[in-house]
């Protein structure tokens, strides 16, 4: 089982603190000042392990900022609309007889005039060929009907029931012809096969429904627009779309077409926009469209996560001299993740977009990342000394102010030397598991990078509250002397 030593140091810290400032004015009475300079001593150890250590590590609230910025920002309307095509058609058979071939399928792309079935045309070719053979015996009629009515040896009527007959015969040939056309099904246009409804060797008849067929190039998008929005409407006006399907990406659409009139009963105009689909939308889909109606150039933005929620006004919290600042400000257009400041704030401040809740004027912060962001948090996370710092007794980095101090009361760290260190490892899960089933103090050993280990049960040098089988001279709280480092095997 685990043994888990909860750490005190800031009890101990904080009881050296009181201890000293109650005591420094009577000692400084009674001695005339030694007391005094050992108490003026402590506070200045104290408080230059404590700024070093809890001020700056501790109290301090780690934040992530951006900068203030300029860019484009567009004011939208916001509303909804279903996708559909421009082209949508349904085909249908124009002559009767079964289907003998399908040549295409529901989801492919059919070009205009390509063959999508076939209706079988033996019937209606040997109904051609008879009104082929009755228009040539007509024609041979006409002829001879024609030479005796020249030579005046027919009537007038005469001659015209055989001309007669002759064009019934070349109308009933070309309807005949029409019919075996019609046995071929063709793309009328560019569109793509949305349903498919027969089957092969299906009996058709004339009306009846065969294929649906859509262009999805343009699609369309029809939505209401309220009236009075009517004066900032034109044809070509930009707007965007987005669907469920790619949430995180903006379609391009534009205005085609404005309604002539007004529906009086919604109050609204219908907007009908031309969408670029780019091979992924399709008809029937539900979008969500911002149709833009004015652009600001050049406005200054911040994120939106940088706005607190525990204000009841427009407020974020800024930067200034490592503490956090709160500003009220005005704010302007909104657009996807972006909004405008109109008043407030000015380029290339640093807003609070992480870490802001609960922040008041004052609050001591640590940039994590942003402009700005500590630059020695690589060198703490690899357990380095900064750039003029100097490591304590606590195993956290004082400056150079705090290094010089003198020890007093509140300078020593907890009992044992241990406590979390900036960017410390934790235990490895060997070093963990092998004193899962001892008790503090016993020996142990785990296989690291380096080979076995040897050890003793205790709380880990750099999380105390965890133990583990601290490798032999690491210096941790019960475990030997000296300093602890990180162990092999890590």
């Amino acid at each position: 089982m685990s043994i888990r030593h909860p750490w005190r140091g800031a009890a101990a810290v904080a009881l050296g603190v009181a201890v000293a400032a109650c005591s420094a004015k009577p000692a400084d009475e009674a001695s005339g000042g030694g007391a005094g300079s050992g108490a003026e001593s402590g506070r200045r150890a104290g408080g230059a392990w404590a700024q070093g250590s809890a001020g700056s590590e501790s109290a301090a609230v780690p934040v992530e900022v951006a900068a203030v910025a300029r860019r484009s920002v567009a004011s939208y309307i916001e509303t909804n609309g279903a996708l559909e095509a421009e082209n949508d058609v349904l085909i249908v058979a124009r002559t009767s007889g079964p289907i003998v071939e399908l040549a295409t399928e529901e989801g492919r792309s059919v070009r205009k005039g390509q063959l999508m079935a076939r209706i079988d045309p033996t019937e209606v070719r040997a109904q051609e060929q008879i009104a082929a053979v009755t228009l040539r015996e007509a024609e041979r009629t006409f002829e001879r009907a024609k030479s005796t009515f020249e030579a005046q040896l027919i009537s007038q009527a005469d001659y015209d029931q055989a001309l007669a007959a002759r064009e019934a015969a070349e109308a009933t040939l070309a309807d005949r012809q029409v019919q075996l056309a019609y046995t071929r099904i063709a793309a009328p246009f560019d569109a793509v096969v949305v349903e498919r409804m027969v089957k092969l060797g299906d009996n058709v008849s004339p009306n009846q429904q065969l294929f649906r067929i859509s262009d999805f190039d343009p699609l369309l998008c029809k939505i209401q627009v309220p009236e009075k929005e009517l004066p900032r409407l034109h044809k070509g006006q930009p707007a965007y779309l987005t669907v469920e399907a790619w949430p995180e990406e903006r379609f391009p659409a534009k205005v085609l077409r404005l309604s002539p009139v007004v529906d009086a009963a919604t109050g609204t105009i219908r907007v009908t926009l031309e969408v670029q689909g780019r091979d992924r939308l399709r008809p029937g889909m539900f979008a969500s469209v911002f149709l833009e109606i004015e652009r600001r150039e050049d406005a200054l933005t911040i994120p939106k996560a940088a706005l607190s929620l525990e204000s009841l006004g427009d407020t974020v919290y800024t930067v200034n001299d490592d503490v956090a600042a709160r500003r009220p400000i005005t704010l302007g257009y909104e657009e996807a993740d972006v909004v405008e400041v109109r008043s407030g704030l000015d380029e290339g401040d640093r807003v609070i977009v992480v870490g802001q809740d609960g922040l008041s004027d004052g609050t001591p912060i640590r940039i994590l990342a942003g402009p700005g962001a500590e630059a020695d948090a690589p060198r703490r996370a690899r357990g380095q000394t900064p750039a003029g710092a100097t490591p304590g007794r606590a195993g956290r980095w004082a400056g150079s102010a705090g290094a010089d101090a003198p020890a007093g009361p509140t300078a020593a760290p907890p009992e044992g030397g241990g406590g979390p260190r900036p960017g410390g490892r934790p235990a490895p899960a060997p070093a963990v598991a092998a004193c899962e089933t001892k008790q503090a103090g016993d020996a142990c050993a785990f296989t690291g990078r380096r080979g076995e280990v040897e050890g003793t049960c205790g709380p880990w040098p750099s999380d105390p509250d965890q133990t583990a089988c601290v490798p032999a001279g690491s210096g941790a709280r019960g475990g030997g002397a000296g300093d602890a480092a990180s162990p092999p095997g890590r």
